[in-house]
């Protein structure tokens, strides 16, 4: 059986999590070699501080190759937190795209059957796709499951 349209994922932008891990790793190694020269306890704060602002970069690098949401013609798989949840169309109470508001990112919600568990998956800067595109997919999709 072949799908009629591809799935849509939702990945992480590999670019942007190389640039957040390695630039505060590589002014921290300037901190690191200027403070052992110079023999001064303090200038090793600023690198401990560059590393510690690197490091959940290094968990985005780990599986930037994983998408963060995929929906086809039968449902959506979507990871929440590190396990996946998959619901066919039919199983979800709603699937929402909600666009920025304030200080919050455009995200899609996906609501469980029971409406008690709500899933999200980010959107904009920090993936591959914007709100419009995921609502305009979304829309294709969900339309298909006519079963």
């Amino acid at each position: 059986m072949t799908e009629s349209n591809p799935p849509f994922e939702i990945r992480r932008r590999i670019w942007l999590n190389l640039v957040a891990f390695f630039v505060p790793v590589a002014v921290a190694a300037g901190f690191g070699w200027y403070a052992y020269d110079r023999r001064d306890v303090l200038l090793w704060i600023p690198a401990a501080v560059l590393v510690a602002f690197a490091l959940p970069a290094l968990s985005g690098l780990r599986d930037v190759r994983t998408p963060l949401f995929v929906a086809d013609d039968h449902g959506v798989r979507m990871r929440d937190g590190r396990v996946w949840v998959g619901l066919l169309w039919h199983e979800m109470a709603d699937v929402r795209v909600e666009h920025r508001s304030g200080r919050f990112d455009p995200r899609v919600k996906v609501i469980s059957p029971d409406g008690r568990k709500i899933y999200t998956a980010q959107l904009g800067f920090t993936t591959t796709s914007s709100a419009a595109e995921a609502e305009t997919q979304l829309a294709k999709r969900r339309g298909a499951a006519a079963y």
